[in-house]
């Protein structure tokens, strides 16, 4: 790059700016955020480049000084974009490499047209496991159907099909001759008509007047036109480039909170950016939680600031110095915390509010007990008042109640003082019922109704699986992997010649919903469950020497189908009896 002065820059072509990236002259700052467009808005934005819209200005940070080179970390423009496993930029060692400038405004759309033209995208195909491999994120590169006009029905305008495809769905769709897809990158060392026309031919669409103006127009816009305009920034002072970014990056498509404080943070903490990732990698390991960095940020504030709202002000140096000076214990609270939920029968589908980790993480740092939760004493511990069973129950409760729905600061404020003036250090699960009770809506208090309607959830739905998990405190969901089945199988409701063998039309009535809500549902492990399948209930449960009340029914009562109504009233009554003793 030439020495430029600060200002709007002579206009580049796409290849140019491709180019700049290849050879490092353009570079990311520990700033960004990652990338995150989708196939579809890289597409849009390809098509778009055909149609000579204009393309916003890039804003670039020109690095001069060797103070900012040294202790400033920058990355290299993500080429081959995995969902999960690949989503990182890596840290480029910017030694050697002489007058850089680095991305402050328009990173998703450069680092879309460098992916386009020489990159891979690649996503979890349906019901296929989220651990990587070519057969689960098959990679696709972005092509072009140069031999018909886009007809796709899309609501969103496309005048060329462009698409992000397999090599494989590539190589059918062409042999079978409606389409044929070219691999947009191909167009770089594609520049003159001889060559566009040497390649129509080769692949018989020499002919083909819709083939040879969409290739030349291709051509055009990535290898002659100069639609990439920038501006250059040479201020050397960091807080104040800093400053550009947010505003720059203020409008338009907003940044979330967790962008501008990753921005303030590691403008102080170079690495901040590989740390955060690195915990939600190793969150995700248990139950699959997803933990972001805006989680991470807002629990750091929650611990070191006064104000939690999301505003930049609140993240002052001192918090900044809090958690640069503290991060091994507060990495080790939130890894043990997420171990410890998914121990006590948790999951990432399970637990709807991450919010509510928040407190408990602060419980766990402040109290030192980041060792203690993932020890095996903390885990057999049943008393009702140890620290496990408060947990676990608060929790629930606290999902049962919906007590973070909405605005939760208020909430999460509240709980903080509670837990900060507990004088036994214990979890204060009877301080923050009592507090609660209050509130109008944001209460532990469950009456007739709410206790009815809990019981009214059904197979799949998130209060079951809670509500259950309060019949079943003492298993094992660490090593063992549990299913919520029907006591009753399902396969006997689901076939009306079975029903009507056994049952009258208006019983037939009575059940026909029943057999699917929590009354007639259990958690088993995955060892038993394999055993029961659809066995009857009355001949498994001979079979593996139950009483009745393995399934808090009265020994009175039979298990036998034809007398399902008087099982699942006296089943539901015993229920609900016992979750009125739970939560009391």
């Amino acid at each position: 790059m030439k020495d430029m002065s600060k200002g709007f820059q002579p206009a580049i072509t796409i290849k140019e700016a491709i180019d700049n990236i290849d050879d490092s002259t353009f570079l990311l700052p520990a700033i960004q955020r990652k990338f995150i467009w989708s196939t579809e808005q890289i597409e849009l934005l390809f098509d778009s480049i055909m149609r000579e819209y204009p393309i916003n200005s890039l804003m670039l940070w020109r690095i001069t000084s060797e103070r900012i080179e040294k202790n400033y970390k920058f990355y290299s423009f993500l080429r081959t974009y995995i969902q999960r496993h690949g989503e990182m930029n890596e840290v480029l060692n910017t030694n050697g490499i002489k007058d850089f400038s680095a991305v402050i405004d328009g990173q998703q759309r450069l680092n879309s047209l460098y992916i386009g033209l020489k990159g891979t995208y690649a996503t979890k195909l349906p019901n296929k496991y989220w651990t990587y491999s070519k057969d689960n994120f098959p990679p696709k590169k972005l092509y072009l159907n140069i031999k018909s006009e886009n007809s796709s029905d899309s609501e969103i305008d496309k005048k060329y099909e462009f698409s992000f495809l397999t090599k494989n769905k590539v190589e059918k769709e062409n042999l079978e001759g409606e389409k044929y897809w070219f691999e947009v990158g191909d167009i770089l060392n594609m520049k003159s008509p001889r060559d566009q026309y040497k390649f129509l031919d080769g692949i018989g669409l020499g002919d083909n007047d819709f083939s040879g103006s969409t290739l030349d127009k291709l051509s055009i816009v990535i290898n002659t036109e100069k639609t990439i305009n920038y501006y250059i920034e040479d201020e050397q002072n960091p807080d104040k480039v800093l400053d550009i970014f947010i505003r720059t990056n203020d409008g338009g498509t907003k940044l979330s909170f967790s962008d501008l404080l990753m921005s303030v943070l590691t403008a102080n903490w170079s690495d901040a950016r590989e740390r955060f990732d690195d915990l939600a990698k190793e969150v995700n390991q248990f139950g699959e939680f997803v933990i972001t960095s805006d989680f991470i940020l807002k629990t750091m504030l929650y611990l070191y600031s006064e104000d939690i709202k999301n505003r930049v002000k609140n993240f002052d140096n001192n918090v900044i110095e809090s958690i640069i000076s503290n991060w091994d214990r507060l990495r080790k609270s939130i890894l043990n915390c997420f171990e410890m939920f998914h121990r006590l029968g948790f999951s990432n589908r399970t637990f709807p509010a991450k919010n509510a980790a928040i407190p408990i993480i602060a419980w766990v740092y402040n109290n030192n007990r980041e060792d203690e939760i993932s020890k095996k004493k903390f885990f057999d511990a049943t008393e009702t008042d140890s620290n496990k069973m408060m947990i676990k129950k608060w929790l629930i409760l606290a999902f049962l109640k919906r007590i973070f729905g909405g605005q939760s600061d208020t909430i999460l404020l509240e709980m903080r003082r509670l837990i900060n003036s507990n004088g036994n250090n214990n979890f204060p699960l009877s301080l923050i019922v009592e507090s609660a009770k209050g509130n109008p809506t944001k209460n532990y208090s469950f009456d007739e109704e709410i206790i009815n309607g809990i019981f009214e959830s059904t197979c799949g739905s998130e209060d079951a699986s809670f509500v259950l998990s309060l019949f079943y405190p003492d298993l094992d969901y660490f090593n063992q992997n549990f299913h919520i089945d029907h006591t009753h199988p399902k396969t006997y409701f689901l076939d009306n010649n079975k029903l009507q063998i056994i049952f009258n039309e208006e019983q037939i009535s009575n059940i026909s919903d029943k057999w699917n809500k929590v009354a007639n549902l259990q958690l088993i492990n995955n060892e038993m469950n394999n055993t029961k399948l659809d066995k009857e209930l009355v001949d498994w449960m001979k079979e593996k020497d139950l009483p009745n009340s393995f399934l808090f029914v009265d020994d009175t009562v039979s298990l036998d189908l034809k007398d399902f109504e008087k099982y699942y009233d006296n089943r539901l009554a015993n229920m609900k009896k016992r979750l009125k003793e739970i939560i009391a």
